[in-house]
């Protein structure tokens, strides 16, 4: 079954002289709420979906120091689309659960609402075979029917749905499965101040719709300090790069590995501001987990 934790995970990397702006008004988060509350409505209602977390970035970023533009993201899941997805291609796993974000424009401040279109992760991951037309279309149902009834004019679109195989880092791990995890686990909690966002067992979702998958085991977790400084102008990053997704997965020679977005490649695909705070959290993810891994060999 689905394991999710919707606790505030804090993870405060220092970063000197960054400052994330002024406060955001209250009023300014009304409509990007209302969207949000809508969304949540459409994918309780919905038998297919399950709401795995709530993140507001905006407001965890506010609470840490570091305010930002409305950014919230919904994750949620549909587990026999996920379950089919994976087994094309276990990196898959780094494009889902699904995610929904509202966010508001730095620019003009008009409430919008975005998602990754079936393009998107077929290009990424080059999917092929017979049935993904029909994990196309399937795709496309579950994410229309968490945003069905919004307004049409508040549904944006990324300008580019091509995204390469080096935007995903991976790392071979010497251990097993079960001890991969834990050292990645601990890795995280050896930072100041760590809370989960929550966890997602692919191969226990994918047994519970009666499909097969090797171990695949995804962490939620983010920093809203700097992770409020790299949205400050580019509040889509809080679909992709916020929170932060560590893939732990195996592979049918027993070969376990642990992957993860490189945040870089993932605000150059969205055509978004780079902000100093972003290559910081980008460099901290290469060093410390690899260390996790690898130091003691």
């Amino acid at each position: 079954m689905m394991r999710c934790a919707s606790v505030v995970f804090v993870l405060l990397w220092a970063l000197q002289g960054c400052s994330g702006g002024e406060p955001v008004p209250a009023e300014r988060y009304q409509q990007s709420d209302g969207f949000v509350t809508k969304a949540i409505a459409n994918i309780e209602s919905n038998p297919d979906l399950q709401l795995v977390v709530d993140i507001d970035h905006s407001r965890l970023g506010h609470g840490a120091g570091s305010p930002m533009p409305p950014s919230r993201v919904l994750i949620f899941s549909d587990a026999r689309l996920e379950s089919e997805l994976i087994q094309h291609n276990p990196l898959v796993a780094l494009d889902l659960p699904l995610r929904v974000l509202a966010f508001e424009s730095s620019s003009s401040q008009k409430s919008n609402v975005i998602y990754n279109a079936f393009d998107y992760v077929a290009s990424r991951h080059r999917l092929t075979g017979d049935n993904i037309p029909e994990l196309a279309e399937r795709y496309g149902e579950a994410m229309s029917a968490a945003v069905v009834g919004l307004p049409q004019d508040a549904l944006a679109v990324f300008a580019n749905d091509n995204m390469q195989a080096e935007g995903i880092v991976t790392i071979e791990s010497p251990y097993g499965f079960n001890e991969t995890l834990s050292r990645v686990k601990t890795a995280i909690e050896s930072q100041d101040d760590t809370v989960y966002f929550g966890e997602v067992d692919f191969q226990a979702n994918a047994a519970s719709v009666g499909v097969d998958l090797m171990p695949s085991h995804m962490i939620l977790f983010g920093g809203p300090g700097p992770g409020g400084k790299a949205m400050a102008k580019s509040p889509t990053l809080g679909l992709d790069a916020f929170c932060q997704k560590f893939l732990i997965w195996q592979d049918q020679a027993g070969v376990v590995r642990l992957s993860f977005n490189d945040l870089l490649a993932l605000a150059r695909r969205q055509q978004v501001s780079i902000a100093p705070a972003l290559r910081v959290i980008n460099f901290r993810l290469n060093k410390v987990f690899e260390e996790a891994l690898l130091a003691g060999e």
